[in-house]
């Protein structure tokens, strides 16, 4: 299945993708969110039954979730990623999440959280999520819908 490890310029460049995603999504910056997944790329959130595909539905799906923050601040990490090799452009991640939200002047409260299973492929050089599955633990919030 696998040919031997990441590089460590592979490694480092899927972490800043994982950093990336979180950046834009809490910061609500729909196009730079879309820019973390290939053209086709799917997101699934169970149990929620929450399924996004393609860069223009990423766009309005974190246009609407940043829309419906209520003025509350958004902040999420991961932990514990693991990042295994598939062939040469392409590599499955896994790690934990959570997020917290807040009230700008207050400190953020515990929200959700789960577990990110990641296809991720290298398209012209750059890493990108090709499908994210997370499964949610518990969460406080609710998913827009189209």
């Amino acid at each position: 299945m696998t040919d031997g490890a990441l590089s460590a310029q592979d490694y480092v460049d899927i972490q800043n993708l994982y950093a990336r995603y979180n950046l834009t999504s809490d910061a609500g910056d729909a196009e730079g969110y879309a820019s973390c997944f290939t053209d086709d790329g799917v997101l699934q959130i169970e149990p929620l039954g929450v399924t996004v595909q393609g860069r223009a539905s990423f766009v309005a799906f974190k246009v609407k979730d940043a829309a419906g923050r209520g003025g509350r601040y958004r902040r999420h990490w991961n932990g514990s990623l693991h990042l295994e090799k598939i062939d040469a452009d392409t590599a499955r991640g896994r790690c934990y999440f959570h997020g917290f939200n807040g009230k700008p002047g207050e400190l953020p409260v515990f929200a959700d959280a789960g577990v990110y299973d990641d296809r991720i492929v290298r398209v012209g050089g750059a890493w990108r999520f090709a499908r994210r599955h997370l499964t949610l633990d518990g969460s406080t919030w609710t998913a827009p819908r189209s």
